[in-house]
């Protein structure tokens, strides 16, 4: 059954208004007809069964059928905060991320971030980033959509994580890794958040990474192989996925 998202405020009853945009895709690309079903979900956890109805100001208003809770998320609420990266690297680790699970990200920059964002710029971003991660729930049927924060600068995220259990993942820390971080976090994995933090490409500079040790944020490796800023992330939130009983 073809998947689609709706806001909350186009549901009305027994009936969704459907959007200009997906209504032309389903017209014109699906070629649907009024009597068809179709799934809708709502980003926060409702999905409901429905059969089209008829074309409405611009849009197609669609017949709730059924209507369901399911959230379908992850035990471990794993939050990425993640340094700006360049061109389409930060579209692809933004949908992969809400792919596999990760509950909420966090873009940022630091001092050796290339990407240089103005206002107008930076809430275009976080509009098109929101609409990838949108995208990515539809595609693997996640009900509830992530969150995408409003960029932030370095301190202010160090700010943001006083008090909250978190790590960062720099390329020189040789002596712990972060399957040692999570060994002793095991006891309560599952009820407390864990911010996983992941620099743009050119990484931390070492005053960055004492600053976050100065806030009690866990330092770790993640191997003995350099992973590329779209890749960390990924890679670190699977395995605590994992360790959570979510993946694999």
């Amino acid at each position: 059954m073809h998947r689609f998202f709706v806001t909350p405020e186009s549901v009305s009853g027994n009936m969704v208004l459907i959007d200009k945009e997906q209504s032309h895709h389903i017209l014109k690309v699906l070629r649907l007809k009024p009597g068809d079903y179709l799934e809708l979900f709502d980003g926060q956890g409702n999905v409901f069964s429905c059969r089209l109805s008829r074309q409405e100001n611009g849009g197609v208003l669609a017949e709730i059928q059924n209507k369901v809770y399911h959230a379908n998320e992850p035990a471990v609420r794993v939050v990425l905060a993640q340094g700006i990266a360049r061109g389409e690297k930060m579209d692809y680790l933004i949908q992969k991320a809400v792919e596999i699970g990760v509950s909420a990200i966090v873009p940022f920059v630091s001092e050796r971030t290339v990407v240089v964002l103005d206002q107008n710029k930076s809430q275009r971003k976080n509009d098109r980033w929101k609409k990838i991660a949108r995208e990515a729930c539809k595609q693997s049927r996640r009900n509830i959509i992530p969150e995408i924060s409003p960029v932030i600068l370095w301190p202010q995220l160090l700010s943001s994580l006083q008090d909250k259990r978190a790590v960062i993942f720099y390329e020189e820390e040789e002596n712990i890794r972060l399957r040692q971080i999570l060994a002793g976090w095991k006891d309560d994995l599952k009820t407390r958040s864990i911010t996983i933090i992941v620099g743009s490409e050119g990484g931390f500079t070492p005053d960055e990474i004492q600053m976050a040790k100065d806030r009690n944020i866990s330092v770790a490796g993640l191997g003995s192989r350099i992973l590329r800023t779209e890749t960390a992330g990924l890679a670190a939130a699977s395995i605590i996925l994992y360790e959570g009983g979510d993946l694999g």
